[in-house]
């Protein structure tokens, strides 16, 4: 107990009388009848013990003195020992024992009363700085733990964080060379468990020969500069090629000499190969850019040439040599236009007319042309379920896409082979493997038995123009219009291949609820105007325009020509009568999809036919607007435009013109 005086003097009536003193200036005071209830007030608590010095002689005080060596660390109690005021020298005993209590006032007898209370007062002073010493040990402590926990939690954070970013930490100590490290510092490195020992040295020998000079250069000139950042390759413990980048901060004694490197380590391998993939994906979309942009002016030279030979054609039916000639230069034209659209569907820009498709009856329908294609030495295995989802393609693309797959091929195995084309239903789920979106899917496979494409060649099969055909051999935009085709549809391309393994090409396509629709066939001969009809005929290349509209005057149309959708609308206002609207899409200030927006908000609605080299279906055209792909044939221009006439509205008013 704070502030209590424990008395112990066993003889006459000094306790009494002490008490009795310290009890009148307000200092509590409990008189001990013995050593052993001494004891046991001072195990309750006491600030200070006056005892007189024959107590100590008429018990053992061993007990005591034992009490007084096992203090806590902050307590001295203080002991105000009133001495027996004789003449005759103190015992070696004596003084031992008085020794043995520590912190020992010894007063002799007889004493005046001021001196017993100012040596009392003092001892309880003394020990209310102990208290203070001991509170303040106490906060101390506590602050330490609490920041100890602090440290642990913010070390355990660090660790956390840095573990989810895959870096390590290190701290390399420069005077022994040893290095103390996180565990993940050592799995980039390739070390299922850590090593026992660490060093610069061992860093430098994963390190990439060809750059080991470079990064201990950059150690070295880190001990001046304070700073570490360096980005190498590293072969790491499993054979393994890495990438990685340490970062770090030196440290300096007090006479500015290096003493240790702290920082952090990562392994960038996937980052740069994301880069990579990044500088190829935007390379590419230049290249697609460009290739849209050409494909488009080589649509429109196409058209005229289409359009004019299949008049020839016509006018020339008796004529054999003509017939020859005009039906080499058409097919000639026809392998341009599979060139244009080969470089459209790679730039994502051709007119795709997706619909729902059967691809194990599509497949069935082609697989005979795929056959003769691939010849004798090539077995061709289809694998289809009889019951498959639709798949939402444009077929014709499809059709295309397979051809070129079965070429390619055929082109790896020179020998002879096997070519397995399969099919099948895929759900995949948000975390799926190859970048779609969560749903569902036809995967359609083809594997050769070919010679294969080593990791570099396989990084290049889908980039436009690269081929390993050799010179003349192929166009190298097979797998880059496929590849075109599958993200246009929502789908993607993945390709696995090793050398002397073959080739497997995966065709990942958006699977459709819809019914397949089937494909009709089509008339060699293009469809006569069946009625009278005058088509408004709307496009800025002079030579398309003319052509287009010599193809619909030999069947039997009535054609006024504009070369712009404001001089098509200027007429319009004007009046004159027109039975359907053909219009190009992309022309100089007005569109063909503003300008069929623009007639249908005058309140005329007639059959509306866009025709496009590019892209078909831009965000102004109305979704119920049918369209043509440029370069088309008089067959293709005749069946559309018979099409639109025949579902015509009955009672629509007709659209008059000012020719």
């Amino acid at each position: 107990m704070e502030g209590r005086v424990l008395i112990l003097a066993p003889r006459g009536r000094d306790a009494a009388i002490a008490a009795g003193l310290l009890a009148r200036n307000d200092i509590r005071a409990e008189v001990c009848a013995d050593q052993v209830a001494l004891l046991t007030a001072l195990r309750a608590g006491a600030d200070v013990v006056m005892l007189t010095e024959e107590a100590l002689v008429m018990t053992d005080p061993a007990a005591l003195t034992a009490w007084v060596a096992a203090q806590p660390a902050w307590a001295d109690i203080p002991f105000v020992v009133l001495a027996n005021g004789t003449r005759a020298p103190r015992t070696a005993m004596a003084t031992q024992r008085l020794a043995d209590l520590g912190n020992v006032v010894l007063l002799e007898r007889p004493l005046h009363a001021e001196a017993m209370l100012g040596a009392v007062r003092s001892a309880l002073k003394a020990r209310h700085r102990q208290y203070e010493l001991r509170d303040a040990a106490d906060t101390l402590e506590r602050a330490v733990v609490d920041r100890t926990r602090d440290l642990e939690a913010a070390r355990d954070s660090l660790e956390i964080a840095l573990d989810a970013a895959a870096m390590g930490s290190w701290d390399l100590d420069l005077v022994t060379g040893d290095a103390r490290r996180t565990p993940r510092h050592d799995e980039i490195f390739g070390y299922a468990t850590m090593l026992d020992r660490w060093d610069k040295d061992m860093f430098l020998n994963h390190v990439d020969p060809a750059q080991r000079a470079m990064v201990d250069k950059t150690f070295d000139d880190a001990l001046k500069s304070g700073t570490l950042d360096v980005e190498c390759a590293i072969t790491a413990a499993t054979g393994e090629s890495r990438w990685i980048v340490a970062q770090g901060r030196v440290r300096y004694g007090a006479d500015g000499t290096p003493v240790r490197m702290t920082g952090v380590i990562s392994d960038i391998t996937d980052r740069r190969e994301a880069n990579a993939q990044l500088a190829q994906a935007q390379k590419m979309d230049a290249i697609g850019q460009l290739t849209g942009g050409v494909a488009h002016d080589f649509n429109n030279l196409l058209t005229p040439i289409v359009g004019s030979l299949d008049l020839l054609r016509r006018r020339h039916k008796d004529d054999e040599r003509t017939q020859r000639m005009i039906s080499g230069a058409l097919q000639a034209a026809e392998r341009a236009a599979t060139l244009t659209q080969r470089l459209l569907s790679f730039a994502r820009r051709q007119a795709l007319q997706p619909r729902a498709v059967d691809v194990g009856a599509l497949i069935d329908g082609i697989v005979d042309l795929i056959r003769r294609s691939l010849g004798p030495s090539i077995v061709v295995s289809l694998e289809i379920p009889r019951h498959l989802s639709s798949a939402r393609v444009d077929p014709n693309q499809l059709e295309l896409a397979l051809l070129n797959l079965a070429i390619n091929a055929r082109d790896a195995m020179p020998g002879g082979g096997k070519l397995v084309i399969g099919v099948g239903d895929v759900v995949v789920d948000d975390r799926n493997g190859v970048g779609l979106q969560a749903g569902s899917y036809v995967r359609l496979i083809a594997t050769d038995t070919g010679t294969g494409m080593d990791r570099a060649t396989l990084a290049r099969a889908t980039e436009p123009f690269f081929s390993t055909k050799g010179v003349g051999k192929g166009t190298g935009l097979g797998l880059s219009m496929i590849h075109g085709l599958a993200a246009q549809s929502g789908g993607t391309l993945r390709l696995s291949s090793e050398p002397g393994r073959g080739t497997a090409v995966e065709l990942w396509l958006p699977a459709t609820d819809e019914a397949a629709a089937g494909t009709g066939e089509q008339s060699a001969e293009p469809v006569a105007a069946r009625r009278a009809a005058t088509i408004l005929l709307v496009d800025d290349e002079d030579l398309v325009r003319s052509a287009t509209a010599d193809m619909l005057r030999d069947i039997g149309y009535t054609v006024i020509e504009t070369n712009s959708g404001t001089q098509a609308l200027s007429a319009i206002r004007a009046g004159a009568e027109a039975d359907m609207l053909v219009s190009d899409y992309l022309m100089p200030g007005m569109t063909g999809g503003q300008l069929i927006n623009e007639v249908r908000a005058s309140g005329i609605r007639l059959p509306a036919l866009l025709v496009t080299g590019y892209a078909a279906a831009g965000e102004d055209v109305p979704a119920d607007v049918m369209r043509l792909a440029k370069p088309f044939r008089q067959v293709d221009l005749a069946a559309k435009v018979d099409e639109l006439l025949r579902t015509a509205a009955v009672g629509r008013a007709r659209l008059k013109v000012v020719d």
